[in-house]
């Protein structure tokens, strides 16, 4: 059990107030501003402004489900140290934080851009209310939301040394996810068989991988530990204590008669 511990590395939160975050919405909010004061001068920054809301109203849902795809992917990498090298794994859960937020940030569009153009009202984005695959969508989005939230607070969990509360509501990611693949084959228009299959292939490897977290947490430390091949850590002799020299006090004398002599 102490070697898996030693393993293990302290995950530090995600700080929303770090500067490389700052300087990211900060840019964010600049090229909305941006486009808006163009859209407004003349009518040809308008049309490319309805081009891209059209764009967005069509495949925000999209580029929502995959980056949460990656996101959730990415999380069974990173969660067993068996799949991937401590290195490894630390990139891997930066980049998969990163997807989170351009996933909700994607899904908070798509939702938006629906409201807007009135093919759903702003109650039903939030409860199912309204028939089976809009209401799949809302299950999956609220799921999601919670699960990013509990990433981005994952150090006060910590603090409060509640991880069990933490691990339960982030894995909630397991089930909206394919939630959210079933409100986008069901929901939107009819999807291409080439999107099916690929949503279906999206589903066998993260079906995959999490049945392979599950084998592996199922498993003892001590067989964790011999397919690690780790080995046992050398044992360091203790280093030997300095014995002080002894003071010879004829040889103090000698010293003080030379300096007389000298003197």
């Amino acid at each position: 059990m102490s070697r898996r511990r030693a393993h293990r590395r302290p995950e530090t939160p995600l700080n929303l107030q770090s500067r490389p975050v700052k300087i990211a919405l900060g840019a964010v909010v600049v090229v909305v501003i941006f486009g808006a004061m163009l859209a407004a001068r003349n009518g040809m920054s308008a049309g490319l402004l309805a081009e891209a809301q059209n764009f967005l109203t069509f495949y925000a849902g999209v580029l929502s489900l995959v980056a949460l795809t990656t996101t959730v992917a990415l999380g069974l990498l990173a969660s067993e140290r068996l799949l991937l090298p401590i290195p490894w794994r630390v990139r891997a859960q930066l980049v998969h934080r990163a997807a989170a937020l351009v996933g909700v940030g994607f899904l908070v569009t798509h939702i938006g851009m629906k409201i807007a153009a009135g093919l759903v009202p702003a109650w039903g984005s939030v409860l199912p209310t309204t028939n089976l695959a809009i209401g799949a969508g809302a299950i999956a989005s609220d799921m999601m939301i919670v699960v990013v939230a509990t990433g981005v607070m994952r150090g006060r969990f910590a603090q409060a040394e509640r991880p069990w509360l933490w691990r339960g509501l982030h894995d909630l990611a397991y089930l909206a996810w394919p939630v959210s693949i079933l409100h986008g084959l069901a929901a939107g228009r009819t999807p291409a068989a080439w999107v099916s299959w690929s949503y279906i292939a999206c589903l066998v490897a993260v079906g995959t991988a999490l049945l392979l977290r599950v084998v592996v947490s199922l498993r003892p430390a001590a067989t964790i530990a011999d397919d690690l091949e780790t080995l046992p850590m050398p044992e360091v002799a203790p280093a030997p204590q300095s014995v002080p020299e002894p003071i010879s006090i004829v040889g103090r004398e000698r010293t003080s008669s030379k300096l007389r002599r000298v003197v």
